[in-house]
């Protein structure tokens, strides 16, 4: 007797914990259905940090695009922005390294205007408060020397462009990082390719000054350069206009500039194709020593059409 008593009360507990609803995943599984996890409670959640682009992106001499249709240039740590237009008016946006606006009141100076043959002018900039801009009136553009010498903040930036007729917007200009113009270029020599008429140009430009330019047809396959005159002036403090030799052996134009010190450079083409009408692109070249990148349609591109 005493035995089956003993027996009794061991299985009475083992009984009562077989049959005791368990909280778990398995038991709910034996009834058929799965009890729902426990919602998350998103509000309390901490939300992610968002990445901020802009901020990322905002590095000194890291940004050349223009925020007024025309052409970005740069000397020391502040960057010009040059609008001419085809009537002749002349604005000139400076901005620091990182392309802060630069009050107009805190910049002085003048623009000389000398158009090839012709008597040169200049033109005192007065500040325009409205547009946030340096302003003058010359005449209508037709392919002039305009040099900007100006005091920013009491240090000195002076530069030459050469503006073709119709002024800064016919050096059409494309975003960086999208492709020039109205197709995306190749780059069969490693150099920045333009539309020009019904064909292409290529130019590359190295650290070493050096200038190679190669005419292309419409498919970007090499035409000839010859009876094609062709000059290129670097977008930098100082630099000049240089005329392009045809090289007979190659089938293309050369030309040399001082040696290169900046990663990114701007620069205008004047170029007349043999029996075609005279042009002037711009070109912007990426001389990194990582990995010379001239842009193509900017991955490898010019800003623009043409077109740092």
């Amino acid at each position: 007797m005493r035995q089956i008593l003993f027996s009794l009360l061991v299985s009475i507990p083992l009984l009562a914990c077989s049959t005791k609803e368990a909280p778990g995943h398995d038991h709910e599984k034996a009834h058929g259905h799965e009890k729902a996890a426990p919602k998350q409670d998103l509000a309390a959640a901490p939300a992610p940090t968002p990445h901020d682009h802009a901020a990322s992106e905002k590095r000194p001499h890291a940004d050349h695009n223009p925020r007024h249709g025309g052409l970005v240039t740069m000397e020391g740590d502040n960057h010009v922005e040059v609008v001419v237009g085809a009537d002749g008016a002349i604005d000139l946006y400076v901005s620091d390294a990182v392309r802060t606006p630069i009050p107009p009141k805190d910049v002085t100076g003048t623009i000389t205007i000398e158009p090839k043959g012709k008597e040169k002018q200049t033109l005192k900039l007065e500040p325009n408060e409205a547009k946030g801009s340096l302003s003058a009136k010359g005449p209508a553009p037709d392919k002039a020397d305009y040099t900007w010498d100006l005091k920013v903040r009491g240090a000195p930036m002076k530069m030459t462009l050469t503006v073709p007729a119709g002024g800064t917007a016919s050096l059409v200009d494309a975003p960086a990082h999208h492709p020039a113009g109205d197709h995306a270029h190749g780059s069969p020599h490693g150099g920045v390719v333009q539309t020009l008429g019904d064909g292409h140009v290529e130019v590359k430009l190295e650290k070493t000054g050096d200038i190679t330019v190669w005419m292309l047809d419409a498919a970007e396959k090499p035409r000839s350069a010859k009876g094609v005159t062709a000059s290129l002036r670097p977008v930098v403090a100082g630099a000049k206009e240089i005329q392009l030799a045809y090289d007979a052996k190659a089938d293309v134009l050369r030309g040399k500039v001082d040696p290169i010190k900046q990663d990114h450079l701007d620069g205008v083409l004047s170029i007349t194709p043999a029996g075609g009408a005279a042009a002037s692109l711009r070109f912007a070249f990426h001389l990194e020593e990582h990995g010379h990148k001239g842009h193509e349609g900017h991955g490898h591109d010019g800003h623009g059409h043409e077109g740092h």
